[in-house]
């Protein structure tokens, strides 16, 4: 066999061979697109049995939110009454109801729609029981439906000193004032020259504060704030350094009051402060405000 019969053999057999790779590139392809899910992994399509699916996991749906609905109701309007502000029950009971979701879907759903649920089903449902009681309860505990929030001092607090004169004097800030966590706890005044001394503040509530009743001493003995009284001294006008402490500009619910401090002497004075209010349903107490006035 001469050269050119050589080259023309092995050119007709290197041909030979792509011929049959691409014959065998096109049969697995052809292969690889006829094959059904099941063979590629992939579970086949049932529509009947996904629309009976979607309708179980609907009624379930509708299910637990009624179910939530109505523990939360029976919480607020059946249990809270007779129960204190911070007792665990409160929030324990709606918590641990979601074992009960199993057994209620058991108890009402036809069979039919029970065979279609799994642990994913009382997962989802646990999670849309705990929220949705969540916001309903939250909806129901707070105006206008209830009210378990307690009053407190709007900012902060001061005492502002009247002399002869008629002129006002605001305890100043620096080495005169303590403060603790953010908040003023003693201040230090002088009383040369003045005649009168008031503690003035600021009461918020989210309802109305004209229900707060307010528990203040001075050493032990009882003082009386009047918002009159405070009306008078902010007429004349609050210092600027004080203006914005005393009361929130942007919250409209706050009502300052102001209670004269008589006599007082050198020494260290210790006022005391609780609000109180009638809720609904229970009484809301505030944290009691202890302040400190040294007097020079």
């Amino acid at each position: 066999m001469d050269f050119k019969s050589a080259m023309a053999a092995a050119r007709a057999e290197a041909e030979s061979r792509q011929r049959k790779k691409r014959r065998d590139k096109d049969e697995k392809s052809e292969k690889k697109r006829s094959r059904s899910g099941q063979d590629m992994g992939l579970e086949s399509f049932d529509p009947v049995n996904y629309v009976a699916k979607e309708k179980a996991d609907t009624a379930s749906m509708w299910l637990v939110l009624g179910f939530a609905i109505a523990v939360s109701v029976l919480m607020r309007f059946g249990i809270m009454p007779s129960m204190s502000h911070g007792d665990s029950v409160l929030w324990l009971l709606p918590v641990l109801s979601v074992f009960l979701i199993p057994s209620i879907h058991r108890l009402i759903m036809p069979e039919s729609f029970v065979e279609h649920y799994t642990k994913g089903t009382w997962f989802k449902a646990s999670f849309l029981h705990i929220f949705t009681w969540l916001a309903i309860t939250l909806l129901l505990v707070n105006p206008p439906f209830g009210d378990i929030g307690s009053p407190e001092v709007a900012e902060q607090w001061t005492v502002v000193m009247i002399d002869e004169n008629g002129n006002h004097t605001y305890a100043s800030d620096g080495p005169t004032m303590r403060m603790e966590d953010g908040n003023i706890k003693e201040l230090e005044i002088s009383l040369d020259s003045i005649e009168e001394v008031w503690l003035i503040f600021a009461v918020r509530d989210n309802l109305d504060v004209s229900n707060v009743e307010m528990n203040i001493t001075l050493n032990g003995n009882e003082i009386h704030p009047s918002a009159d009284a405070f009306n008078n001294i902010s007429a004349v006008g609050i210092n600027s350094t004080w203006e914005g402490k005393i009361l929130d500009s942007d919250k409209v619910e706050d009502v300052g009051f102001a209670a004269k401090l008589e006599n007082l002497s050198a020494g260290f004075w210790e006022v005391r402060l609780t609000l109180s209010e009638q809720g609904v349903p229970w009484e809301n107490i505030s944290e009691e405000y202890v302040w400190i006035i040294r007097v020079l």
